[in-house]
C-alpha cells in the first residue's frame, strides 16, 4: 500500500506541468470566458497535449450572431483542427462590431481577450491570425489596422472597411488574403468605376506600399487570386474572387490558414517557397 501511495505521488508530481484541456480552460461552447463584462469563447484543436504553444485563430462573428457560433461551425472546426490551432471567438456588444472608426471599443478588447487567452493557454503570439465573416471580416479589417502589432495577417470573407482612400493605418503593414464574391449585395465587393476590383484591397495595397496591379496570380481554395508579393513593407496582399455572392467559399479557412501558417509570422514579411500552395480540390461554396 505504501508503495502504491509513493507511486501515486510521483505520479501527481510528473504530471503536475500538463495542461489538462478538458478542465484547466473553461472557455467553450458550454460556458464563456468573461472579461470587463464582455466575453468570449476558446478551443483547443483535437488531439493538443496540453502543453505545446497554439497558434491562435481569432474568429469574429458576423452581424447578429454570437461567440457560440464559431465554435459549432464545422467549416471553422475543421481549420482548427486540421492546422492544430486554438480558436477563439470574441462576442460582440449587442452581436455587433464597433469597426466603423478609430478609437472604437473593440479593438482594445480583442488586445485583452489575447492577454486573458494567454493566461489559460499557452499560445504562440508570432502566429496569431484573424478571420471572420461580414461584420466580422471588417472587424479583422479593424484589428489589422489599429492593431498591427497583435496579428501576423488576416484571413477575412466578404467584408471590408468602406472608405478605404481614408484611412491610415497607424501599426503599419500586413499580410492580407480576402476572399469576395461579385455578386455579394449584402456588403458589396468594391469596385473602381471601370470594374477592377483591385480596389477591394486598396488600403492594403497602399498601406504595404504595393504596386498599383497585382505582380501575378495564384490559386488557392480552388479560385484564382490576385497576389501583390513584391511590396516594398515585405508583406503581401492577395485578392480572391468568386461568381457568388455573400458566403465564406467552402474550405476558405481551412486553406487560407495552412498558407498563413506556412508563410506569415508576427514581425516578418511573407517569404518565397519554392512550390506554390496546392490548389483546393473542392472549391464548392456555400454560406457560413
Amino acid at each position: 500500500m505504501k508503495l502504491l501511495s509513493i507511486l501515486g505521488a510521483l505520479a501527481l508530481i510528473g504530471n503536475a506541468g500538463v495542461i489538462s484541456p478538458a478542465n484547466a480552460h473553461p472557455c467553450g461552447l458550454d460556458a464563456a470566458c468573461s472579461l470587463d463584462n464582455r466575453v468570449y469563447r476558446a478551443k483547443a484543436p483535437e488531439n493538443w497535449d496540453g502543453v505545446t504553444p497554439l497558434p491562435v485563430l481569432i474568429h469574429f462573428h458576423g452581424w447578429k450572431r454570437d461567440s457560440k457560433h464559431p465554435l459549432k461551425n464545422p467549416k471553422v472546426l475543421k481549420a482548427i483542427n486540421g492546422n492544430s490551432a486554438l480558436l477563439v471567438a470574441p462576442e460582440g456588444l449587442r452581436r455587433t462590431w464597433d469597426f466603423w472608426e478609430r478609437n472604437n471599443r473593440d479593438v482594445p478588447f480583442v488586445r485583452a481577450v489575447i492577454e486573458d487567452v494567454a493566461k489559460r493557454f499557452p499560445i504562440d503570439r508570432s502566429r496569431i491570425y484573424a478571420t471572420g465573416f461580414s461584420y466580422g471580416s471588417a472587424m479583422a479589417w479593424r484589428v489589422a489596422c489599429d492593431a498591427g502589432d497583435l496579428v501576423a495577417g488576416i484571413l477575412p470573407a466578404a467584408g471590408t472597411l468602406y472608405r478605404q482612400d481614408g484611412i491610415d493605418c497607424p501599426t503599419g503593414p500586413m499580410n492580407v488574403m480576402h476572399v469576395h464574391g461579385f455578386k455579394d449585395n449584402v456588403m458589396d465587393l468594391p469596385l473602381s468605376p471601370d470594374g477592377s476590383p483591385n480596389v477591394a484591397v486598396e488600403l492594403w495595397r497602399r498601406t504595404n506600399m504595393c504596386a498599383q496591379e497585382p505582380d501575378h496570380t495564384e490559386t488557392l481554395n480552388g479560385h484564382t487570386c490576385l497576389t501583390w508579393s513584391t511590396c516594398q513593407s515585405g508583406k503581401e496582399v492577395m485578392l480572391c474572387l468568386h461568381e457568388r455572392g455573400h458566403i465564406v467559399p467552402k474550405g476558405w479557412i481551412s486553406n487560407a490558414l495552412k498558407r498563413a501558417l506556412e508563410r506569415y509570422q508576427l514581425g516578418e514579411g511573407a517569404f518565397s517557397r519554392a512550390d506554390e500552395p496546392s490548389a483546393a480540390t473542392d472549391s464548392t461554396s456555400q454560406s457560413n
